[in-house]
């Protein structure tokens, strides 16, 4: 057990034991799970300064220190990596480019299926190659692109999307280059038997009913069937059939369980879960993406492969005091100070406008920010950028004491 007060409770934990009897309390037993915070509230009105619990996750733990900015050792370990995932800004336009007519393509592509066409496998097969292409070669550049979200045309940028996280993620896992072109290659395809469930059930502005989700869940075999009849590779299946298995058995269509499923099912997975969560749709909007990598933790070795998430995280964005970033308004600024509550929300220095202008300085705290225009998407190699000596000089003073 460990004793931990109640400001430093977090949603998740088990109590196991009161600082008091519980008879002395209006709670029916010492076992209670923290849901939400007006559990902790309810602890705190009856009196109880402290409680013990269950151990934490260790790894969830690590997480939450991670997000909370108060691991210095694991923020330094990503810190150490960013430099991999400098993105110079030819290459941000031409992947833009590419990501642009790639939805195109992808877009045609599934419009013909459900209009009852064959699969263009050499449509698909330009797409997935730039993509995997692109991933091997300059890395992050990519997924950089996703996090400037389309709030159209839902399923061909989630495809799109999940392709280029595939990818992503198989090329960090090591795996070759012909296993990397599988990734993004199936990526593309996953969803393909969306496109043969009725569009009532696949654009319904709400909440499915029990019976029109039975529906929806046939688009993984309706996808599956539809992709081998036209010739797709066993391979390139896997990610189709088996992006909606868990870890625990607890997916479909086969309830398979972890060791059942293949490596492109598992980041299959991890990726379109991600993408989906985050994602604003007419029903639902997304939610941030260290909210969503918090609830995926608690997923793993649950719902996902844990380790193939551990790979997925180190990829979220810490981005280092003086280290130069593109924001979704296509401005650079300057990264001018951590924050303590939060690494992945800095206060940014913006000096460059969108055309590659020069702006009177603005400083945006991302912590304050609701504005998904003020997101980061990726970090900027500095060599081709000059900085005016101003934008040192104010970040100099955000970091001097007193």
């Amino acid at each position: 057990m460990e004793k931990v007060f109640l400001d430093d409770l977090k949603i998740g934990d088990e109590v196991v034991k009161f600082d008091r009897g519980w008879l002395g309390t209006d709670f029916l037993t010492h076992k209670v799970r923290i849901d939400n915070p007006s559990v902790i509230e309810r602890l705190r009105q009856n009196g109880i300064e402290y409680v013990f619990i269950k151990p934490r996750n260790e790894e969830l733990q690590k997480l939450d220190d991670l997000l909370d900015g108060k691991s210095a050792s694991i923020i330094n370990e990503i810190k150490e990596q960013s430099a991999q995932c400098q993105l110079n800004l030819k290459d941000l336009h031409q992947a833009s480019d590419v990501y642009t007519e790639s939805v195109r393509i992808v877009g045609s592509v599934l419009d013909d299926i459900k209009c009852g066409g064959m699969i263009n496998s050499t449509a698909i097969k330009h797409v997935s190659d730039s993509i995997a292409e692109m991933t091997m070669k300059k890395r992050g550049v990519l997924t950089s692109i996703t996090k400037l979200k389309q709030h159209d045309n839902y399923t061909f940028h989630h495809s799109m999307n999940v392709s280029i996280f595939a990818a992503s993620l198989a090329t960090h896992l090591g795996l070759s280059k012909r296993e990397v072109q599988i990734a993004a290659n199936s990526g593309l395809m996953h969803d393909i038997g969306k496109m043969l469930v009725p569009d009532a059930i696949l654009n319904k502005p709400g909440k499915l009913t029990p019976d029109e989700y039975k529906v929806m869940k046939t688009h993984v075999l309706l996808g599956y069937e539809y992709a081998k009849k036209c010739g797709v590779p066993e391979e390139e299946l896997k990610m189709i059939i088996e992006h909606h298995e868990r870890h625990d058995g607890s997916g479909y269509p086969y309830g398979l369980k972890d060791e059942q499923i293949s490596i492109f099912g598992k980041i299959g997975a991890v990726v379109d879960i991600y993408d989906a969560i985050t994602s604003d749709r007419v029903y639902n909007k997304g939610i941030a993406a260290t909210s969503a990598l918090k609830l995926m933790f608690q997923w793993a070795d649950k719902h996902i492969n844990k380790s193939i998430f551990e790979f997925f995280i180190k990829n979220v964005g810490i981005y280092p005091v003086g280290s130069l970033v593109i924001m979704a308004t296509k401005e650079l600024g300057m990264v001018g100070k951590m924050n303590a509550a939060n690494p992945m929300t800095p206060v940014v220095v913006i000096f460059m406008n969108k055309n590659g202008g020069r702006m009177p300085i603005k400083v945006v705290d991302m912590a304050k920010s609701a504005l998904d225009a003020q997101k980061i998407i990726g970090l900027i190699n500095p060599e081709n950028v000059s900085v005016p000596p101003e934008v040192y000089k104010y970040v100099e003073n955000m970091n001097t004491v007193g």
